[in-house]
């Protein structure tokens, strides 16, 4: 089921009806549960929401029911029973979307379901760098406590009783951002999500707060930050790509020499972005200005390290957090 019942009242208008590329949010969402292994799409509005209703133009006629929320005041609450009331009695689980994340793609929803149907949990959630978030895949025995849901409350409240219960799939965090605030709207997809790695040899020289400073003032935002200390285990599993190549061994006792701090970092191109803020892995090489040309040592202790493309972001990203 997809929840379209909000107002959007940070926006001018309702968020669901807001156009992208010339497709309202909830069109966009909506096509996307369609296109996916779902095996029904029910769409929940705010009661008497006609214009929600005309956004999804021919996707009604594709097999995507519309019904309305039971109370226009209550929350989400009123949204999630209405929708788990209107799905087949019979289905083995009820997938709660949210129109206002426009982005997701039919192999995202798809992702839930596969680890559902693997037995993965009774409950499977999205998570985006680490971060429990939507949607979330709830099995059918969980049904009559969604139904008796009130308020402001949703699925959270299922979740947080049932914690043994819960498997998180990790999301591209670009594809899984919401729309809440009319700046939201100007961020263009190319938003990404990348992993900065703060190296020993940065940390012992004291250059930790240096190089945060350099990040945000090239305008990546820190979303997520942590120290620790790797052991060589998980250096080794970290860098198992590596594990033929003969630097490898080098490799993973520097990384596990001491602490290091790892971060999600959020921007605009923010892979290509941060690896050219980083500069050259051979700091003689690097570009003036650049982290590396700042506060490396030479071409093995070079002080960061950021990820190579959007597939090794998410998998990193997941790796620490």
């Amino acid at each position: 089921m997809l929840l379209a019942a909000g107002s959007g009242r940070r926006m001018r208008r309702a968020k669901h009806l807001i156009q992208i590329e010339g497709r309202s949010i909830l069109s966009r969402a909506a096509g996307a549960l369609l296109g996916s292994s779902a095996e029904e799409v029910v769409v929940v509005l705010a009661p008497g929401d006609r214009e929600g209703v005309s956004a999804l133009g021919a996707l009604e006629l594709r097999g995507v029911r519309v019904v309305f929320a039971e109370s226009p005041d209550e929350g989400r609450a009123a949204s999630v029973r209405a929708g788990v009331r209107a799905t087949a009695p019979g289905a083995a689980g009820l997938l709660i979307a949210l129109a206002d994340q426009p982005f997701l793609e039919a192999a995202d929803f798809d992702a839930l379901i596969r680890a559902f149907g693997a037995g993965a949990g009774g409950i499977v959630h999205a998570a985006y760098a680490g971060e429990r978030g939507t949607p979330v895949l709830f099995a059918a025995r969980y049904r009559e406590e969604l139904l008796a849901l009130r308020g402001r409350e949703g699925g959270r409240v299922v979740i947080l009783r049932h914690p043994g219960e819960v498997c998180a799939v990790a999301l591209d965090p670009a594809r899984g951002r919401d729309l809440d605030r009319p700046e939201d709207l100007l961020v263009s997809r190319s938003m990404q999500r990348t992993l900065s790695i703060i190296k020993p040899d940065a940390i012992a020289a004291g250059k930790l707060g240096g190089i945060l400073q350099h990040i945000e003032d090239a305008g990546l935002r820190i979303v997520a930050m942590r120290m620790l200390h790797l052991t060589p285990e998980r250096a080794q599993e970290f860098y198992a790509v590596h594990r033929e190549r003969p630097f490898y061994q080098g490799l993973v006792a520097f990384m596990s020499s001491g602490p290091v701090v790892v971060s999600v970092l959020e921007g605009p191109d923010a892979i290509a972005h941060y690896r050219t803020v980083m500069g050259a892995t051979n700091p003689e090489e690097a570009e003036a200005g650049t982290i590396r040309k700042l506060y490396a040592t030479d071409v093995e202790r070079n002080a960061c390290h950021g990820s190579d493309g959007p597939e090794t972001a998410q998998e990193e990203i997941a790796f620490f957090f």
